[in-house]
């Protein structure tokens, strides 16, 4: 392991698609230097984690143990900060793999693979639903009886690491952001929106579950429990098969017929395509407005993820639809992906980032080595 003082932590970031990996050097309480970055593409349908793992390890040229092991868990319950995988800990989540099958096993499989390979070393989790464990009532509620939300049906919220580092990094440039009304939108193969006035999330569109809210690249997003019932009942489709479906045959590939990649959409000129891509801005134009309800009002947008950092003529579909609240995009800065992309016209400033979901990992779980072990 590496001497006292002077500690090697390693983030692991496990997608549906890649593996991320960034080791840092850890001095005393801080995380003083990122050192190298990796990211590794997972095999289908059954990714192989501990080949993965070994990967990153020859890659970041890991001669030793790590001193600590960082995790993305999407799914955290009502953990407020991050956490020790303990047997108890693994234990609590296990049982939320149910919330988010897409996402959850996976990411415990990796804890499993890191156990094996290194028996002696920490691992923490800072999960998705952090950056939202403090949602007002009126938001974390769900119109279901007390006896379901007591099972675990309410508003937890994801994407928040992601939503972590573009208000660290809109603070760091303009630090009034953080007191301000902000709609952050996260837009990738999984897409969510969020509300944030004084740097605390107050509203967001995903709920109990990653399937929820907007459309994404092939998860449904909203959709009448009704149909799903009358799916159930009518195509005698089972349970598994059901899922199956939700997360990958809808969103973007299911309205197109053809991909759930929007650079595959943007490029196919057909009518389907271009049918897809409106819904897919029109229902993020409702979202923003949504959430700018909640504000009372919108300050500040930020995009963020694959698509929302990488595809203007997505945000510029987007914007189009928000004109009547006053927000605009300087086409030359939207086209060139500049930081600051609103017109000068622009009521709110708008925003692309790149997040840092491996630094927010890193800082979450250097904080909990510090806290008492319950």
């Amino acid at each position: 392991m590496s001497e006292p003082g002077h500690r090697t932590l390693l983030v692991l970031n496990l997608g549906s698609a890649t593996l991320k990996a960034a080791r840092y050097e850890r001095s005393g309480s801080s995380v003083t230097r990122l050192s190298q970055r990796v990211e590794i593409a997972l095999s289908h349908p059954a990714p192989d984690l501990d080949a993965a793992l070994a990967q990153v390890v020859d890659t970041l040229g890991l001669a030793a143990a790590p001193a600590l092991v960082g995790h993305r868990i999407v799914h955290g319950g009502d953990a407020e900060q991050a956490r020790a995988l303990d047997a108890a800990e693994l234990e609590r989540l296990r049982a939320l793999s149910g919330f988010a099958p897409l996402h959850q096993r996976a990411a415990l499989g990796l804890v499993s693979a890191v156990q094996g390979r290194w028996p002696q070393t920490r691992q923490y989790a800072s999960f998705d639903t952090l950056w939202h464990a403090r949602l007002p009532a009126n938001t974390r509620r769900l119109a279901v009886p007390k006896t379901w939300h007591a099972l675990g049906i309410r508003r937890y919220g994801f994407h928040g690491l992601a939503f972590a580092s573009a208000m660290r990094q809109a603070r760091e440039a303009h630090p009034p952001v953080g007191r301000e009304r902000v709609v952050l939108a996260h837009l990738g193969s999984g897409c969510s929106l969020c509300a944030v006035r004084d740097s605390q999330s107050l509203d967001t569109t995903m709920t109990s579950t990653p399937l929820d809210g907007l459309p994404m690249a092939t998860r449904s997003g909203a959709l009448d429990p009704g149909a799903v019932l009358y799916l159930l009942r009518a195509d005698e489709l089972s349970v598994d098969a059901l899922e199956e479906a939700l997360y990958h045959e809808c969103g973007l590939r299911g309205l197109s017929g053809l991909s759930g990649d929007v650079r595959d959409l943007l490029a196919a000129g057909s009518a389907e395509a271009a049918l897809a891509l409106d819904i897919f801005a029109l229902r993020i134009a409702q979202g923003i407005a949504s959430m700018a309800t909640r504000l009372g009002g919108i300050d500040h947008l930020i995009f963020s993820g694959g698509i929302g950092a990488n595809a203007p003529r997505v945000r510029t579909a987007i914007a189009v639809y928000l004109g009547w609240l006053g927000i605009g995009l300087d086409g030359a800065a939207n086209d060139r992906g500049d930081v600051r992309l609103e017109s000068p016209e622009s009521r709110a400033r708008v925003w692309r980032v790149d997040v840092d979901e491996e630094a927010e990992i890193a800082a979450a779980c250097v904080v909990a080595t510090a806290l008492p072990r319950s």
